[in-house]
């Protein structure tokens, strides 16, 4: 059993890898293919889109996800979920069609804009059918397949780039445009691979009845409101990041650090929480899979084995990006613009990868409101050192709110776990 588990997670790393490597040429591209001004364009409007997923999937997936794994017939949970996030969907993209000219004008204050804030719209849909895909693979223990979707994402999205870029005009709206366009793609890529999956194999879910009550859409919400909340309060703050940001100095000076730190720096300071991310998502179903089989001793080693995976891939990544920020930065990007970043925000983020791990046994173990209070925590300083201390120390301010939230976050995380679990060992004795 201890050799299965072992296999199937050096898999998923695997896996993983891959896909991360086919995302970071997608960045590299982008970055050798965008001008300044498009990068900035882009970089501005990323945030948005991000709070615009944890709005189109409102946390249905990973809640999906955890009734199938605890769930004898989960047809239902299927079901309610899809009927979930149709309305989410139909209400979120009429609200968000209204609020464009808004968005572009006043809180951005770029007209340019408002063109890459409309290809968003295409994202909606796709990313909620994709997200309710993974969470029935994952809820099944389809971890690899899973996995691999994210591969056929990068590989679509790559190629429409390519292609993009040499018909396209070159403007920097244009450019930024595209770019924001190939998230879509990649979205389609990813959900056929899965979906085909799905119809091919026989499923035991096809021949099952259905009984839909309104219990079943209550679980589902009882699950994802929690779970949503917390992700809602991080997508809110980095949409609200720079706005304030831009808002306390010189805007050409501050869009530019934004830009450069977003656009290249943060990729890399990050990279290693795919694996994490991966891990996590794998985690959430199989621990309580295992929790409700009584087998706790073996969830917890579960648990263990992807931190300390995480936190030793985190550490190597870290390590190299401190000592040859430069070199990296120039590997990649052709540049060396924001080393200076990349250098001071290094070692603080080798704690990073574990808060996808730390979140997803919070979930499982039924805290996903303490979980969403850590969340609040870490970004209500974010913004507050934003505010006060941008005046002051301008784009450092930045990576100081960064890392500032995300350490907050994680420890108090990792304390909640740690005493959440100690109390199980002690209950189930």
């Amino acid at each position: 059993m201890k050799k299965k588990i072992f296999y199937a997670t050096i898999s998923l790393i695997l896996l993983s890898t891959i896909a991360k490597i086919l995302s970071f040429i997608v960045r590299i591209y982008l970055a050798r293919t965008l001008s300044l001004e498009a990068m900035n364009l882009y970089s501005l409007a990323m945030p948005t889109l991000v709070f615009l997923i944890a709005l189109a999937q409102m946390g249905i997936p990973t809640a999906l996800s955890k009734v199938i794994a605890q769930s004898v017939n989960p047809l239902n949970g299927i079901l309610s979920s899809f009927i979930l996030s149709l309305i989410n969907n139909l209400i979120l993209i009429t609200l968000f069609l209204i609020m464009i000219p808004f968005l572009s004008t006043h809180l951005f204050k770029d007209i340019q804009i408002s063109s890459i804030l409309k290809s968003m719209v295409f994202m909606i849909p796709m990313v909620t059918l994709s997200g309710l895909c993974k969470a029935i693979l994952q809820g099944k223990q389809h971890h690899a397949i899973a996995c691999a979707s994210q591969i056929f994402e990068e590989v679509f999205r790559l190629i429409f780039l390519i292609i993009g870029f040499s018909l396209f005009l070159k403007d920097a709206r244009s450019l930024a445009t595209t770019a924001m366009f190939s998230v879509f793609v990649g979205e389609c890529g990813s959900t056929l691979f899965m979906l085909a999956f799905l119809f091919i194999k026989k499923h035991p879910l096809k021949r099952r009845q259905h009984d839909l009550k309104k219990e079943h859409f209550l679980e589902i919400l009882s699950l994802s409101v929690p779970m949503t909340s917390a992700r809602l309060i991080g997508s809110l703050t980095y949409f609200l990041e720079p706005i304030i940001f831009l808002a306390f100095a010189d805007p050409v000076l501050l869009k530019n650090a934004y830009g450069i730190f977003n656009g290249y720096v943060l990729p890399l300071l990050t990279m290693p929480s795919f694996i994490s991310v991966t891990l996590a998502s794998a985690l959430l179903p199989t621990f309580v899979y295992e929790k409700k089989h009584n087998h706790l001793e073996k969830a917890k080693k579960i648990f263990y084995m992807m931190s300390l995976i995480c936190l030793l891939i985190s550490l190597t990544c870290a390590l190299t990006t401190y000592f040859f920020p430069s070199e990296i930065l120039q590997l990649f990007y052709k540049t060396k613009e924001g080393s200076a970043f990349l250098k001071n925000s290094s070692l603080p983020f080798i704690f990073y990868s574990l808060q996808p791990v730390l979140s997803s046994i919070l979930h499982a173990l039924d805290q996903s409101k303490k979980a969403l209070i850590d969340t609040l925590l870490g970004c209500l300083l974010r913004l507050a050192i934003l505010a006060l201390l941008t005046p002051l120390l301008q784009e450092n301010a930045l990576i100081l709110a960064i890392v500032a939230s995300m350490l907050t976050t994680t420890f108090l995380h990792a304390l909640r776990v740690c005493w959440s679990l100690k109390k199980l060992s002690l209950t189930s004795k």
